[in-house]
């Protein structure tokens, strides 16, 4: 393509700026935009808008609490899914408090991803799932069922793929969280206490109005008639109940600052002792969640004006998110930022995100490297692009997360300090195309402006950015990229995953 001596002139000007320079975080006060404010009016939510009370979940203890005491104060309905659900304390913990509330009368509706149940994520849990399935007031089911959508993979291989990649909380209609957490260690813990850490971003609701567009989500994915419903597991030679029961009170007692469950001082005998000094050794690496007594869910948050974007997956129609994202970047005319665990850019996305950087807006990307990434595949792709991406938008920068320390899972896109877009979508054909997602946008300078500036100041932190230089004809002459800090066993498996183009549309 050939390169402008404007845009020229402005790589070289970005790359002068910064180049040994710590990433600069300051408060940019951002003017009006109408267009971006006529794209979020033009989202339609089937129901009367109102304002929404709002926060914004980063703090891993923090995640689990918010989801811990909606769930604890609930007192008619739970509707949840997740893509995973973890068998560990954290895991087997949140089906005990499932539990708890059913006892006490609570309809409660749990779905979890038909493609992860039978997986070492889950190895174990699918009897615990079953045995809380045939409790009075439970249903849960399994999103397209791999044994409903076997078949498929002679006709379209792509509805055997698909799956719900939400992750819902909804209590009484009212309290709600979204965002890119599932349910395990790796979503709540510090670095240090586990081996995997994400940082990642929810976003926790109290009101009506939005409660009700992630109902309508929620239904459209629960009513799908490749879902498979749970029933109890005919033969069981363990008390399940009984053993997340007692993960449920392990927690609560730790959560609450009590510390362990004395093994000696119970009724607990045999197999549920020693399940006990298991899960009292599990739950001791985690020493940032024992203060869930003082942890309050609103802090004087105000209301603001929130819309759901909603996805269905490959099995559905409907796409609100794409396209809104699209109109959103079409719509920027200073800043862009994406922060996003895999940068596997579609073919629109990239037009889009070209037409934002030929206006001369602004594009910071915040990803993961080969270093701290769960997946390689998209790395491996990102390797085929960047270059072509800096080349390209001369106003983008990329940064990435250098090691595990970092591990990014966050989803957020800030337009111009104004819309903040939070939820479960990946920058990826997956997501795109493939997955359910869900997310909420929040049209509020303040709360954009508090969401951009943490994101600055993670890239501040610690963080490797990608660079081109270029010249006079546009060629590229110097690159800082993977190559340069990734090692080479690691380089050599994404030089050949690279490769596999035909792969692209599944990652």
């Amino acid at each position: 393509m050939k390169i402008t001596f404007r845009s020229l002139v402005c790589v070289l000007a970005v790359f002068c700026m910064f180049a040994g320079a710590a990433f600069a975080v300051p408060y940019r006060p951002f003017p009006d935009n109408r267009d971006l404010g006529e794209v979020f009016a033009g989202v339609k939510i089937g129901a009367p808008f109102d304002q929404t009370m709002v926060r914004l979940i980063t703090a891993n203890d923090e995640a689990w609490y918010s989801r811990w005491k909606m769930i604890e104060d609930a007192r008619e309905t739970i509707d949840c899914t997740y893509y995973i659900i973890d068998k560990d304390i954290f895991g087997q913990a949140f089906l005990g408090l499932l539990l708890k509330k059913a006892r006490q009368g609570v309809r409660i509706r749990l779905m979890i991803d038909g493609r992860v149940y039978r997986m070492p994520y889950m190895s174990k849990m699918p009897d615990k799932v079953e045995e809380l399935a045939a409790f009075p007031n439970v249903q849960i089911k399994l999103y397209n069922s791999v044994s409903k959508s076997l078949v498929s993979v002679f006709s379209d291989y792509k509805k055997i793929v698909a799956s719900n990649h939400d992750k819902i909380i909804l209590c009484d209609g009212m309290t709600s969280i979204i965002g890119g957490r599932n349910i395990g260690a790796d979503y709540f813990a510090q670095n240090g206490e586990n081996d995997i850490v994400y940082n990642d971003a929810d976003i926790l609701m109290h009101g009506r109005h939005v409660a009700g567009q992630l109902k309508k989500a929620f239904d459209d994915e629960w009513k799908f008639l490749k879902n498979l419903v749970v029933k109890a597991d005919a033969i069981n030679f363990k008390d399940q109940l009984a053993s997340i029961d007692l993960a449920y009170r392990v927690m609560s007692r730790y959560m609450q600052g009590r510390g362990l469950i004395d093994p000696d001082k119970v009724s607990a005998e045999g197999k549920m002792k020693k399940e006990l000094i298991e899960m009292n050794k599990e739950i001791s690496a985690y020493k940032n969640i024992s203060s869930y007594s003082s942890f309050q869910m609103f802090r004087g948050e105000r209301a603001k004006p929130v819309k759901i974007l909603d996805k269905h997956s490959y099995m559905g129609p409907l796409n609100g998110i794409t396209p809104t994202l699209l109109r959103m970047i079409d719509a920027s005319k200073h800043e862009i930022i994406i922060q996003n665990p895999y940068l596997v850019i579609s073919e629109n996305a990239e037009a889009a995100l070209k037409r934002a950087a030929d206006r001369g807006v602004s594009i910071i990307f915040h990803t993961n490297s080969a270093e701290s990434t769960d997946s390689l595949f998209p790395q491996a792709f990102l390797m085929n692009d960047w270059k072509r991406l800096l080349q390209t938008m001369p106003t983008a920068r990329i940064f990435v997360a250098p090691s595990q320390n970092e591990r990014l899972h966050a989803k957020i896109f800030v337009f111009d300090g104004t819309i903040a877009v939070v939820g479960s979508y990946n920058m990826d054909p997956l997501s795109e195309d493939l997955n359910s997602e869900v997310v909420a946008a929040i049209h509020d300078k303040p709360f954009s402006q508090m969401t951009r500036l943490r994101i600055l100041k993670l890239i501040d932190k610690k963080n490797i950015e990608y660079r081109i230089e270029v010249d006079a004809q546009g060629r590229i002459t110097k690159t800082y990229g993977p190559e340069d800090h990734v090692n080479a066993k690691t380089l050599k498996k994404m030089n050949f995953m690279r490769k596999l183009q035909w792969l692209r549309p599944l990652i």
